[in-house]
């Protein structure tokens, strides 16, 4: 027998023994070649298991995503029914004929106006208004708002405070704001609001001199 062979000797009861040689270098290259094999096998179920994973983040991932536009649109779509809801229930008004007028003897000055129902229907218009006189030209600007409320930089803060108005077709309006103080206002402002407080209009105009 040669030294670079392994001897295995088989024995089965009383039959003849069977020898099988096998070299060693056959040995290892099979002992490499399972090796190799196994390692291919673990390497290949690495990368499946690998993607698996990547696979469900990605799927979770896109789900979110999908959540998050959905959300979205959900949340543009409410905007625009409350933007286009608002503009549609706010009723339509005119301010015309607007008259401002200094008053010598009493001081101060007086305003006037027509308020409009502009709406199609004509359906009778309720809300509160505001005027604000003004004099932004001081070092110091002043404000009076008439019926009084808080003001923040010339608007006013409490709506419900305001004249309380009904309006059909139209509406007479006069307010005189009084100057015994001495203070001299340049502009008015009328502020009209709906009866929900909302922004209906909103007009300038400019007090004559003494």
């Amino acid at each position: 027998m040669k030294s670079g062979d392994w001897l295995f000797i088989i024995m089965r009861s009383l039959d003849r023994v069977r020898i099988l040689r096998l070299e060693k270098r056959t040995l290892i290259i099979l002992a490499l070649g399972g090796v190799f094999l196994a390692g291919a096998l673990a390497f290949f179920a690495h990368q499946y298991f690998t993607l698996l994973h990547e696979r469900s983040n990605l799927i979770n991932r896109v789900q979110q995503l999908t959540n998050q536009i959905t959300l979205l649109e959900k949340s543009v779509q409410k905007a625009v029914l409350e933007k286009t809801s608002t503009k549609m229930t706010l009723p339509s008004l005119a301010i015309e004929d607007l008259k401002v007028s200094r008053r010598a003897k009493r001081g101060g000055f007086s305003v006037s106006f027509q308020l409009i129902n502009q709406n199609p229907q004509k359906h009778p218009v309720t809300g509160t208004l505001a005027m604000v006189a003004q004099n932004e030209t001081l070092r110091n600007p002043i404000y009076r708002v008439v019926p009084e409320m808080r003001l923040d930089n010339n608007i006013p803060l409490e709506p419900q405070k305001g004249k309380k108005f009904q309006v059909e077709k139209q509406k007479f309006i006069e307010a005189f704001f009084d100057g015994s103080s001495g203070v001299v206002f340049k502009t008015l402002t009328i502020f009209v609001y709906s009866q929900e407080g909302k922004l209906i209009l909103e007009k300038s105009v400019a007090i004559p001199e003494g």
